[in-house]
């Protein structure tokens, strides 16, 4: 590397350019291979680095969406669920109901595929590029009273999410003992059918 190309790098580390500077052997062959004039030579650098953005940036929002699996629409099965509008779902894919401010509730018992809709719904959302967060009832709860103990409850709600799933009753709140669920210590227990 010729001390033009490590002067070029250290300008694109220090511009935070890295995923250009990774790419920049690779793409500086091409031009001479397909005569790419520099403004196309550029839009390929940073056309890559924007890509490289993007996908650290939604695998950033699904990792602060707390998910407990990561599921999509494409996943479920509806003919397992014929009791499920395929339609219905579809039209809440489109997300409309956030830009709406509306909520949507999944009732039915245990094992439906509630919390699995959910999840995917969200995922759709972090792919739109919406802040989205996964909690249980119980979890809330209990962060709710430790930031009012805490004196944050105000921040908490400055950092309110686009889209918030409460999910009532996720048997993630038990531990396996002997192979029987016992329940969390200090988790509260909410004997409820519904999940959000």
């Amino acid at each position: 590397m010729n001390i033009t190309c490590e002067r070029v790098v250290a300008h694109l580390d220090r511009l935070k350019l890295r995923r250009v500077a990774e790419l920049l052997d690779p793409i500086c062959e091409q031009p001479t291979k397909d005569s790419l004039s520099h403004v196309d030579f550029l839009d390929r650098l940073l056309e890559a680095d924007s890509s490289s953005r993007a996908e650290r940036r939604l695998l950033a929002k699904t990792r602060l969406a707390h998910f407990p699996f990561h599921k999509t629409l494409a996943d479920f099965d509806f003919s397992f669920q014929p009791s499920v509008d395929r339609k219905q779902i579809q039209e809440l894919a489109t997300l409309r109901f956030l830009a709406h401010g509306e909520n949507v509730i999944f009732l039915g018992p245990p094992g439906v595929g509630k919390t699995h809709l959910a999840v995917a719904l969200g995922m759709e959302a972090v792919a739109q590029g919406h802040n989205v967060y996964f909690i249980t009832v119980p979890e809330l709860l209990d962060q709710l009273a430790r930031d009012v103990q805490e004196n944050r409850l105000a921040e908490r709600l400055n950092r309110v999410p686009t889209l918030l799933i409460l999910d009532l009753c996720r048997h993630r709140n038990y531990d396996r003992r002997d192979g029987l669920p016992t329940p969390r210590p200090g988790r509260h227990q909410l004997p409820l059918p519904a999940r959000l």
